[in-house]
């Protein structure tokens, strides 16, 4: 089967792990990485796949990897309110694109993205590795078999100390992507609503803002309707912390790492009325291995994307609406 030759646009530091699992897939190849920086092409790919070199185009810009001819994928990893113009570039351009969570900081902006994806016949996604986990599976699995019971609460914790050397991450106000809410509030929103089958009705949060206008923290709560409803918390000053519990009236099931190490088994913990506490063990795994080869189907064989761009809207709506709750300190509809 012919390869999917990727492009990458941007020397993000999550370049770590998506250049090796992009040459390790089973139909991906590596051809091209771009950056403004000039010279921070060359110096990622020499740092995450050093043997790679005289096999991939290194440019100083973005638009020479858009534009190369023989690049089908592209995966865009960039600052999150740039996502939405380098998208619609690859898009126009033909090229099928993984675009890193969240799509866009604009429910809007990803509306116009699957409208463009769709009238150029190419496939977007929206970039959650996690998902791609056997874990998550496994989860969902238990969550939709009825053995804990309709599932009526979740939450979600996702966090870690901020350093000096990520601080670009909180250097600008929420409005223009920055701070904990699009970091890693696209985890915390996106874990819980998996557990529902409704969608969000009305959002509240609070939020501790810096200078800047960027959240370091953000707490709240989601209300699905008939009473279903999930609590969140956000947090660049917190411990680190990737995980999610869903509740029902016969038990409940809680994930402990979400960001599971590649290396290391996941465990599950199981805790129902009729059978107890129980813990499982789930093999080891490369999500961003298993999310490459999975977009990489999805390009060849035309298969239906595992995370919808429905999905992308709705996690979208949320966040932004989240954003206009701290803003207003009031419920926010969505």
């Amino acid at each position: 089967m012919t390869k999917i030759r990727w492009g990458i646009v941007g020397a993000a530091r999550v370049n770590e792990r998506l250049i090796p699992a992009i040459n390790q897939s089973e139909l991906g190849e590596l051809i091209a990485i771009g950056s403004r920086r000039r010279g921070a092409a060359k110096d990622c790919l020499l740092k995450h796949l050093p043997e790679a070199e005289d096999k991939v185009f290194c440019f100083d810009g973005l638009d020479q990897v858009i534009n190369h001819k023989s690049v089908n994928a592209i995966y865009i990893p960039l600052s999150n309110e740039e996502h939405t113009e380098v998208a619609l570039k690859a898009i126009r351009a033909k090229k099928h694109v993984l675009i890193e969570k969240p799509m866009a900081i604009k429910s809007e902006e990803v509306k116009i993205l699957i409208e463009e994806a769709k009238k150029n016949n190419v496939r977007i996604m929206e970039g959650f590795m996690y998902a791609f986990h056997p874990q998550f599976d496994r989860i969902m699995n238990t969550v939709k078999s009825n053995i804990l019971g309709d599932i009526s609460y979740a939450h979600s914790m996702f966090s870690f100390p901020i350093q000096p050397a990520r601080f670009y991450r909180i250097n600008r106000s929420m409005e223009n992507g920055g701070g904990a809410l699009w970091d890693i509030g696209p985890y915390a929103i996106h874990t819980i609503r998996q557990c529902f089958k409704e969608k969000p009705k009305r959002v509240k949060a609070i939020a501790k803002l810096n200078v800047h206008g960027a959240d370091i923290s953000t707490s709240g709560l989601i209300d699905f309707g008939e009473s279903k409803r999930a609590t969140f918390d956000i947090s660049f000053e917190c411990t680190r912390r990737s995980e999610f519990e869903a509740f029902g009236a016969l038990g409940r099931i809680k994930c402990p790492t979400v960001w599971q190490p590649e290396d290391k088994q996941a465990k599950i913990i199981i805790n129902t009325e009729s059978s107890g506490l129980t813990q499982e063990v789930v093999p080891a795994a490369n999500h961003f291995v298993l999310e490459i080869n999975h977009f990489n189907k999805v390009i060849s064989s035309d298969m239906v994307p595992k995370l919808s761009n429905e999905d992308a809207f709705w996690n979208a709506k949320t966040l932004e609406s989240i954003q206009q709750s701290i803003k207003e300190d009031g419920w926010v509809n969505l």
